[in-house]
């Protein structure tokens, strides 16, 4: 009896986990499967028909320069967005890692970027930057310095500036719920043996934060690569195609040039290009969480 009862506990299971089976079919393998078909048609916006053309769309990504150009430039902006971003967040976790008067208010203040949409606060920007109508280049003349944020020579800076300021916040909360789980006793015998404050940093937080660091760089890291509204909303890839994304380009070609096949092709391409990268990644996060535990 009790044998059968055993056999029959795996059968539930599976019919419990049917549901979400189907889901994941639904919204992942079909939408994958449809890409790869759509890739090796000639589909565009302007025709409803869409005549097989086999891996013409592949080789017209691979010989393309802006394709290249924009996956480059979304490596770059992702490098330098996600160390920034850990630099000031983990800088505010330490900062934010004891009692003072207003911790709660000021704690509540600095993750309200996070609550807004970040088209949004792209949009917010893009008129405070304003080189005619904003505040910002406008206080910067008064004081005698002629600032345009989107100019070519400024604009990555300010893209990665206003990046940070949206996402900071999610490296803090990450960085700040590692602080917390690092024994008290571990500061205090520092303290003890005369470690300085530096010290202590170096060879107690900063270690121990490894595992939690990894995460947070792993997971801004995916998102800054893929950014597409933040751009989009403020400079829309330009000056010409100094800031498109990979994303962006994506767009641009299914979207404004209508050219479906080959924007389906490259973001197959970039799904290749990508997998080893995100696969060793993947692997060193889960080691150095292991290490850490």
């Amino acid at each position: 009896m009790e044998s059968n009862r055993m056999k029959k506990a795996p059968r539930d299971a599976y019919w419990m986990l049917a549901p979400l089976a189907a889901v994941v079919l639904a919204l992942v393998a079909f939408p994958t499967l449809y890409a790869y078909s759509v890739s090796l048609l000639d589909a565009r916006l302007s025709s409803d028909a869409a005549p097989f053309i086999g891996l013409h769309n592949y080789a017209s990504a691979l010989t393309n320069p802006s394709f290249y150009g924009s996956i480059a430039y979304s490596a770059k902006f992702a490098l330098l967005a996600t160390v920034a971003e850990l630099i000031a967040g983990i800088a505010l976790a330490v900062l934010f890692n004891r009692t003072f008067r207003g911790k709660g208010i000021a704690t509540s203040l600095m993750l309200l970027p996070l609550m807004v949409a970040p088209s949004l606060f792209a949009l917010i920007f893009r008129l405070m930057l304003n080189e005619f109508v904003g505040l910002i280049p406008f206080y910067f003349s008064r004081l005698g310095i002629p600032l345009n944020p989107f100019d070519p020579t400024w604009v990555n800076a300010t893209l990665v500036i206003i990046d940070a300021l949206q996402w900071v916040p999610f490296v803090f909360i990450i960085v700040y719920a590692g602080l917390t789980t690092i024994p008290e006793e571990l500061y205090e015998a520092a303290r003890v043996d005369g470690a300085t404050a530096w010290q202590t940093f170096a060879t107690i937080t900063l270690p121990l934060l490894v595992p939690t660091i990894a995460t947070a760089a792993f997971l801004r890291g995916i998102d800054a690569f893929k950014i597409y509204d933040m751009i989009y909303v403020l400079t829309n890839g330009g000056p010409g195609e100094l800031t498109t994304s990979v994303s962006l380009f994506i767009y641009k070609k299914a979207f404004l040039e209508g050219n479906i096949g080959e924007a389906s092709a490259a973001s197959i391409l970039l799904t290749f290009v990508l997998a080893p990268v995100l696969g060793l990644a993947m692997k060193y996060v889960v080691k150095s969480g292991r290490e850490g535990v």
